[in-house]
């Protein structure tokens, strides 16, 4: 599995793992989108910090 780097708080990366565990387990697929939607919130907040840092 690819390793991600985000700046992020340490909440948001255990959440980020929690959501990537319960896609793999879910049973219907649109269980599984809200999930993958959930942990691109999380992606979409850490490019917001990355920018802000350059």
């Amino acid at each position: 599995m690819r390793r991600i780097v985000m700046k992020v708080s340490s909440i948001d990366k255990l959440r980020f793992q929690n959501y990537m565990m319960l896609i793999k387990k879910a049973e219907t697929k649109a269980e599984a989108d809200m999930y993958f939607r959930l942990a691109k919130e999380i992606i979409k907040k850490a490019e917001k910090n990355n920018r802000s840092l350059l």
